[in-house]
């Protein structure tokens, strides 16, 4: 490969690129507040000493080292500032597309590099992941400049010099230190490097070498951490939900803004040049292939795993592969002969439409920067100053101190938390004993749906509902109108009964149904379940079951105790019109027991829930 000297319209365009580029990731970048997984990362900082960070921090967690051992050191300079925090990654995110080109520009010519450059600039993928502080834009950052320094070594330089040797193993080991993808991504690049090694050149095969040891040399005193977490710890997965039949095609729509105008002028400029011959008349099949199969090799590993060991893949996993296949797919520009004018009108195009379906049909940055955690605590605010002293607060979030954190900027008081490790009938005793007349919940991190009906058991009337990304907030009052009831009084002492099918259709305009049964005790009541099902509407046959009981806790003669159950009707899973919702009582006690009412909630979740990783329509 020759060293291309750049024209100064080619300049022109890079730097045009790179300001978009800086544009699109820096702006207002201090109004973007953390999100779930930038605060487990944070807390994990507030260790007392280093040994801690690793011991408790790191070995624990199902990443390498690098990305927490910076936040560590980071936090303690800057605090806990969303703008300096997040300031290097978006920074890398930025260099990252620099490096596209160059990677392009290697591999084929500048046009290539310009191109492919132009899509990781407006793509979604690799600005949100750029405006996280989370491994994956330090992660795509030194692949690519492992890649850089790899196409040194392997085609450009004849007699490698120090520097690009020393950078070498540098990328390679930092690349191994932010994410367990970008490791195994480095080193399916190093071994591919082996069959493009030109045996006849020494000076070439010994710089591979000695870079290739000083790569594995640095990273070997973490190999521990690898290990640990690998075969000891059991995996590097476990919190994901398993990857749809659909994982690829929807994450080339994500990649391309879920814009079909995107996705359409992505298709129709990448194969623009299979209208010439020269397209198919070059010398670089080797190297597509290879660079495809960086692509595709993780993606089949990590669905491999995901689907016989634990889920690990999600859109987040390709990002360190995704440019590699960009550039494949503009690589046959390379002999193309176009003029400067279509080569302008291509480029604003890929960065004009990509701008355009960003903000505007994804609305990106009214999603980022409008958050759960922050958008709760500025929720909060308005209704305190609203109701003063007669409103109460509640958060359930995975790890309270998240919601704390935003709530303490706010100066929010008479606030409780909750989270993963508090026992719902806690969290029903304690929303029994309020006084306030009104109660304001925010409800993050996928939280149960029963965490929401043991609100509106004792707070029936929905005065607000506002949604952000996976969390939401209720303004909820004490006495006001109720959920409509489909069963009123009824005494039961058989073990079955206060039957109710309901037959939902698509167009009905809900996504999470639950029940509440208000049950007052006659005898004393020990043992009573709320159960819920979903059928096949032909077949009757059982889809979905669910029972939530009392918990061993008698109910006395005369209490009144409020059961609840319900679940998301996933549309990826049942079609609203082949299924039925049935609800009844199991009363297995055989207890006496007055149903004072089952209360039905419907709740629609408004597309901004999952609009960061779904289509907002």
């Amino acid at each position: 490969m020759k060293k291309e000297t750049l024209s100064i319209t080619d300049k022109v365009f890079l730097s045009v690129i790179l300001l978009i580029a800086t544009i699109l990731r820096l702006w207002n970048l201090d109004s973007v507040p953390f999100m779930h997984d930038e605060f487990s990362a944070l807390y994990r900082t507030n260790f007392d000493s280093f040994q801690q960070l690793i011991r408790d921090g790191i070995i624990a967690d199902a990443h390498p080292a690098g990305v927490q051992i910076f936040l560590y050191y980071m936090v303690k300079i800057v605090g806990w500032n969303e703008f300096w925090l997040k300031l290097p990654f978006a920074l890398m995110g930025i260099a990252s597309v620099f490096l596209v080109f160059k990677i392009g520009q290697q591999w084929f010519n500048a046009k290539v590099g310009l191109l492919s450059a132009s899509i990781v600039t407006v793509s979604e993928l690799f600005i949100f992941y750029s405006q996280l502080i989370r491994p994956y834009s330090p992660g795509l950052f030194f692949v690519l400049l492992f890649v850089f320094f790899w196409n040194k070594i392997l085609f450009i330089e004849k007699n490698p010099s120090i520097p690009t040797c020393i950078g070498f193993a540098l990328a390679a080991f930092l690349s191994s230190q932010m994410h367990n993808f970008s490791l195994a991504q480095a080193g399916l690049i190093w071994f591919s490097g082996i069959f493009f090694l030109d045996r006849n050149n020494k000076p070439q095969i010994k710089a591979y070498i000695f870079s290739s040891l000083g790569a594995l040399l640095m990273f070997l005193p973490t190999s521990y951490i690898f290990y640990y977490q690998l075969f000891v710890r059991g995996g590097i997965g476990g919190w994901l939900g398993m990857p749809e039949n659909t994982f690829i095609i929807d994450f080339f729509k994500y990649t391309l803004n879920y814009s079909w105008l995107f996705i359409f002028a992505f298709l129709i400029l990448a194969t623009l040049p299979f209208l010439t011959n020269k397209a198919l008349k070059d010398n670089k099949l080797k190297l597509r292939i290879t660079a495809i199969l960086w692509f595709l090799i993780p993606f089949a590993v990590a669905l491999l795993y995901s689907k016989f060991k634990e889920p690990i893949l999600q859109f987040s996993t390709l990002i360190f592969g995704a440019p590699f296949l960009i550039i494949v797919m503009f690589s046959f520009y390379n002999d193309l002969k176009i003029t400067v004018k279509e080569e302008i009108t291509i480029i604003l195009a890929i960065l004009l439409i990509g701008i355009t379906t960003l903000i505007t049909d994804r609305q990106y940055y009214k999603q980022v920067y409008n958050q759960g955690f922050d958008q709760i605590a500025a929720q909060m605010k308005k209704n305190q100053e609203q109701y003063g002293d007669s409103i109460t607060f509640l958060s359930y979030s995975n790890m309270s101190f998240m919601t704390k954190f935003y709530q303490d900027k706010e100066n929010i008081r008479n606030n409780y938390f909750f989270d993963k490790k508090s026992e719902l009938n806690d969290f029903k005793e304690f929303t029994s004993n309020i006084d306030t007349k009104y109660i304001g919940i925010g409800l993050s991190d996928h939280s149960n749906i029963l965490w929401e009906l043991s609100a509106l058991a004792y707070y029936p009337e929905i005065i607000e509902d506002k949604q952000w990304f996976n969390t939401k907030y209720l303004l909820l009052a004490k006495d006001g109108n109720q959920l409509p009831a489909i069963i009123k009084d009824v005494e039961m002492q058989d073990e079955w009964g206060c039957s109710c099918v309901m037959k939902p259709t698509n167009s009905d305009d809900f996504h999470n149904i639950g029940f509440i049964a208000e049950i007052q005790a006659i005898d004393t009541v020990t043992d009573i379940v709320l159960v819920t099902e979903i059928r096949d509407i032909q077949s009757d046959s059982l889809l979905l079951w669910l029972g939530e009981d009392n918990d061993s806790k008698a109910i006395m003669p005369g209490e009144t105790y409020y059961l609840t159950n319900g679940f998301y009707l996933d549309s990826k899973k049942y079609d609203k019109e082949n299924v039925k919702i049935k609800v009844y009582i199991w009363n297995k006690s055989k207890d006496i027991v007055m149903i004072k009412n089952i209360f039905c909630y419907k709740s629609k979740k408004e597309p901004y829930f999952l609009g960061l990783y779904e289509p907002l329509n």
